[in-house]
């Protein structure tokens, strides 16, 4: 799957001043989480995604590694705000996901979390979910394609998500058309979407508004099948 940058939000900042919620209330499915179809916890290589995006690029915008047990991803934003991703794993549909994350760098005005069901067509457009965080307590879910990202649940604001360098562990549910998201054990949001019904692969996000950069690490994934009750 070639990275590429994309324009991942339009008016973000306006978003979060207007929008106030809470992860308080009580998901509207209930989701049985079954075997485990397969975990990584970064101790070496394997299959998951690595390299310098755009490639051959003399000052690359996005850095894919594995290092001490842990998948980094580092961004830098240009002129607009921008995210990438690496995947991995095999393809699957109906899922639930855990990750452990930790932000190593300053900036509050990210985001980052996990994707499912992620594809590429023929023309290396990649679609599929994210269900993301942000360093200054945000969360919200949303569909890839073209390049850029539509949400479905607008960003909201948690005091469950730990702020700024801090380490959160996020649970992302891809099952039917239902999608869910946790932050540290608590609900946060969900959704319902039917764009796309498919398996795909699962992938690790990280982003940033324009002229900065992100720097998040994530260990411990762990990726289970899912069906709801």
């Amino acid at each position: 799957m070639r990275r590429k940058r994309l324009v991942f939000f339009a008016g973000l900042l306006a978003a979060v001043l207007i929008l106030a919620g809470c992860g308080g209330n009580e998901p509207s499915k209930t989701v049985i989480q079954g075997d485990e179809l397969y975990s990584v916890t970064f101790d070496e290589p394997g299959n998951w995604e690595t390299g310098e995006y755009p490639v051959d690029a003399e000052k690359p915008d996005s850095t894919l590694t594995i290092e001490n047990g842990r998948y980094l991803i580092e961004h830098t934003a240009g002129r607009s705000a921008s995210f990438t991703w690496g995947s991995g794993g095999e393809a699957v549909e109906n899922v639930i996901i855990e990750v452990s994350t930790e932000q190593l760098s300053a900036a509050g005005d990210n985001l980052y979390g996990v994707g499912c069901r992620l594809s590429a067509n023929d023309d290396g457009d990649t679609s599929g979910y994210v269900l993301l965080i942000s360093g200054d307590g945000h969360y919200g879910i949303a569909r890839l394609s073209n390049r850029s990202l539509t949400f479905l649940l607008e960003w909201h604001q948690s005091g469950d998500i730990n702020q700024g360098r801090a380490q959160n562990t996020i649970r992302a549910v891809c099952v039917d058309d239902y999608l869910a998201l946790y932050a540290n054990g608590t609900f946060l949001g969900e959704v319902k979407n039917d764009d796309y019904r498919r398996a795909g692969h699962v992938a690790l996000a990280a982003g940033v508004t324009e002229a900065k950069n992100v720097s998040l690490a994530f260990d411990d994934l762990v990726v289970y099948e899912g069906k709801v009750k």
